[in-house]
């Protein structure tokens, strides 16, 4: 049963006016070059004080790292969503934080290149040479990818790249409320999107399209990467709910990664809005320790 929280996040949720911006190409264009003139959330004063924070920048770039005091071997590489135009937002940090503590790992989270002012080719190449420094760092075995929403499809379409290119792929990958196919086509969506209360589908279109850049090829890999192959990729975790607008890419994905032979857990939550993981309800804290279970544990303990 949906959470008394959750019911009345659902209801908050449309004040933010981010189903707004998504549900129009227009708005989405002028909230883009708002949110550029903001500077990009790094870590507040309590993530500093619980962990070892760090600040670099790569090619203008900005990319944050928090350390847990053991000094961790393992790395979890976060690509944060926002429809591919949208910069890290502070929510993010407590998610980052808690996983931290769950995992003993490093979190690093990238401030990649974002659309419409670059396109898929300029981000991937830009997060690859991110990936690299990692390897070089720790070792892929010690890397976990883990991503929500258009980070989430980020994730994928590089590790299938990194599969295509003979590189050390990652030990895990987690995707979170997964926007694998930008072309927003799924006959599910139009009704999906009344029960969404953050995402639009014109919205997402758009943003879809410029991820594309020149191609145009909104429905091929790695632009969607839930067109390209499932095989030869490290075991995953997908986190979906039933209200989401995206719901059914997880809903393929799942069917695809079946049929391939692929190592899933997949968790499907009822009732739950889009990147309900980053909230403060009782479905959140269930779905954190189940992300944080499936990171530490061997691969057997998580086989389904």
């Amino acid at each position: 049963m949906t959470s008394i929280r959750a019911r009345l996040l659902a209801k908050a949720l449309p004040l933010t006016g981010l189903k707004a911006i998504f549900s129009d190409e227009a708005k989405l264009k002028a909230n883009v070059a708002k949110a550029r003139a903001k500077k990009v959330a790094a870590p507040g004063k309590a993530i500093h004080r619980k962990f070892d924070v760090t600040e670099t920048v790569k090619d203008g770039h900005p990319i944050f790292t928090l350390s847990p005091q053991s000094g961790s071997g393992r790395r979890i590489l976060y690509i944060h969503g926002g429809a591919y135009v949208l910069d890290m937002q502070p929510g993010y940090w407590g998610l980052l934080g808690e996983m931290v503590h769950r995992t003993d790992a490093a979190v690093v989270a990238p401030c990649y290149p974002l659309t419409p002012e670059h396109d898929w080719q300029q981000s991937y190449d830009w997060m690859m040479a991110v990936y690299d420094e990692l390897v070089a760092e720790v070792d892929a075995d010690n890397i976990i990818i883990m991503g929500d929403s258009a980070g989430a499809g980020f994730a994928l379409g590089l590790t299938q790249i990194l599969r295509d290119q003979g590189k050390a792929m990652p030990h895990k990958m987690v995707l979170l409320s997964p926007w694998l196919d930008v072309s927003m086509t799924d006959p599910m969506q139009p009704a999906l999107a009344k029960k969404d209360r953050i995402l639009g589908i014109d919205g997402l279109r758009a943003a879809g399209r410029w991820w594309a850049g020149e191609s145009g090829e909104v429905g091929a890999p790695p632009v969607s990467p839930l067109f390209g192959r499932l095989d030869d990729l490290p075991p995953i975790a997908v986190f979906t709910g039933t209200f989401d607008l995206l719901w059914p890419d997880a809903r393929k994905f799942k069917e695809k990664a079946e049929a391939a032979d692929l190592f899933l857990n997949y968790f499907e939550f009822p009732a739950m809005q889009h990147v309900w993981m980053l909230f403060p309800i009782p479905e959140a804290k269930k779905a954190r320790q189940q992300i944080a279970a499936f990171i530490n544990a061997d691969l057997e303990a998580n086989a389904k």
